[in-house]
């Protein structure tokens, strides 16, 4: 279930007090009308009765996609977030085979029914709402994050390349998903200006990403399966480590 809790909160615009859902939780399931609300920040959106004016409230929630077995953490970038990284790596972890309780230790089936349901989700932690946003356009769009961020750094690369003569350098990359459109594409801002560059998925993003998923498929599935922080860093880090085995 969803845990959503009036508060108190202090309008950035006139300092005046007034009250704001807060949601700790997000259930699409047992609240399906979020599913939308997330997607477009509504749920976080903030009108002031006193001086009308909106804001986007940033505040640490989790959300819970049951019907694809997805947590997502959004944990400011203001906030720590190394309790829940501790969680998760707990969760992941599991219990060791030799120390779980035997069918004499009066584990409950729905007990051992959780924890075989657990043991599937997809766990991720973001730290802005452009990431969580982006997280679920890639899920939306039935892609694998990790090969995703893998892809940015190879056609970022690729792009630089073509761009060269311009003095194109990648900031940072985004994917951006419409539904609507069935169209998928790879966002990079340049370092040095507002420019930006825009490859649409098509043949070559696709065959990249087919062959990324071929590649990596062993270290994916094996030590890196249940890491929870995807982005850039994350995505350098494998292309370099796993490269050199």
């Amino acid at each position: 279930m969803s845990d959503v809790a009036k508060q108190m909160i202090i309008c950035p615009h006139c300092h005046r007090t007034a009250y704001f859902n807060i949601w700790n939780s997000i259930n699409t399931k047992t609240d399906p009308e979020t599913y939308g609300q997330v997607r477009r920040l509504s749920l976080f959106r903030f009108c002031c009765p006193y001086c009308r004016q909106t804001s986007t409230i940033n505040y640490s929630f989790l959300y819970h996609q049951m019907e694809s077995a997805l947590m997502i953490y959004y944990i400011p970038e203001d906030e720590e977030a190394d309790t829940t990284q501790n969680l998760l790596d707990a969760v992941s972890a599991g219990t060791p085979k030799d120390e779980k309780p035997d069918s004499d230790s009066g584990m409950k089936e729905e007990e051992r029914a959780l924890e075989n349901a657990l043991a599937h989700y997809k766990y991720r932690i973001v730290r802005t709402h452009e990431e969580f946003l982006e997280k679920l356009a890639i899920f939306d769009a039935d892609l694998d994050d990790r090969i995703v961020e893998l892809a940015k750094v190879i056609v970022g690369a690729e792009a630089e390349r073509q761009l060269s003569e311009t003095g194109f350098r990648v900031k940072s990359a985004f994917f951006s998903f419409s539904k609507e459109k069935n169209e998928k594409k790879l966002v990079f801002r340049d370092k040095n200006s507002s420019q930006t560059a825009t490859v649409s998925f098509d043949r070559y993003v696709t065959n990249v990403y087919n062959r990324l998923v071929d590649r990596y498929r062993a270290a994916l599935e094996g030590p890196h399966k249940k890491d929870t922080v995807i982005n850039r860093n994350w995505a350098a880090d494998i292309l370099k480590t796993e490269t050199a085995l």
